[in-house]
């Protein structure tokens, strides 16, 4: 006979095939590794960017107060400092707002691919994606318009999500996608406006720190070696800022690919982890100088 196996083994057997034929092509069900790794590698990269801003600002604020001293001493000087200033601070809020809101949406998409198709998700899943449209608003951030990200929906591969999920990735793609674009703008306003600043403040510093000291001391100080070399390096702020831009840029693919339902993030969350790393050792580098 060609086939001795009882009729009920022999149906339990083309069963068990048949679940492994299609969980090998992908088509047995909800795949949602890819959801719940840029779920956690988006918390990851966030709370990066929240880190590399509170450090720029603080190194705005550290540098701006040095930099006081040596500029006109008179109100109109003190006033125009602290007005720029309070405007950054008020500016970056609005950022880290906007950063929290994402935050907050990638922690309800991480639920969804898990399985929680509650109410309560769905709801906090359209409020947080609705609240993405209202971005920080500054003149020199440049603005996400809804043809610079679209067709995104598109991308969405349906056999490898659940019915619940591939809805809300569809309805939802442009507008990530969007406010994942736009996180590399404000990181590039960030570089630009700091740059600008830095570049007064290096001014004087050379002058102040390295120029007169050396051409009117003879015998020059330690200080001034440390000063001679900070005038040639990059600033540390500016380096970390181009490199969560270079992360946010990577991120912008990483959503495309958990459209599609493929891809890994480990080679984001170590980008992630060495630009940590990079604000620790900056700080204890700033902390020091300070103490000197």
């Amino acid at each position: 006979m060609l086939n001795s196996k009882p009729p009920g083994l022999l149906a339990v057997t083309l069963a068990a095939m048949l679940t492994a034929i299609l969980t090998l092509s992908g088509c047995a069900g909800p795949t949602p590794l890819e959801t719940e790794g840029v779920a956690k590698s988006g918390r990851q990269y966030l709370n990066t960017l929240k880190k590399v801003n509170e450090f720029a600002l603080d190194h705005t604020l550290e540098f701006t107060a040095d930099l006081l001293p040596d500029l006109p001493r008179n109100e109109t000087t003190l006033l125009t400092q602290t007005d720029a200033m309070r405007q950054r601070v008020e500016l970056l809020n609005d950022v880290a707002a906007y950063f929290d809101v994402q935050l907050m949406y990638f922690a309800e998409l991480d639920a969804l691919a898990k399985g929680d198709t509650s109410t309560g998700t769905a709801r906090a899943l359209r409020k947080f994606v609705e609240a993405l449209n209202k971005a920080p608003d500054s003149p020199g951030i440049t603005r996400v318009t809804k043809t610079a990200v679209s067709g995104l929906a598109g991308q969405v591969a349906q056999w490898r999500h659940s019915k619940a999920l591939v809805k809300v990735l569809e309805r939802d793609a442009d507008t990530v996608g969007q406010a994942l674009l736009m996180n590399q703008y404000i990181l590039e306003e960030q570089i630009q406006w700091i740059t600008q600043r830095e570049e007064l403040a290096r001014q004087v510093e050379y002058r102040e720190k390295v120029l007169k000291p050396y051409v009117g001391t003879k015998k020059l100080p330690q200080a001034w070696k440390k000063a001679w070399i900070a005038d040639i390096k990059r600033p540390p702020t500016i380096e970390l800022l181009e490199q969560a831009k270079a992360a946010s840029i990577d991120m912008q693919q990483a959503w495309v690919n958990v459209l599609r339902g493929q891809g890994s993030f480990e080679h984001l969350r170590g980008t992630f982890a060495q630009i940590n790393d990079n604000i620790q050792a900056a700080s204890d580098t700033l902390a020091g100088e300070q103490n000197d």
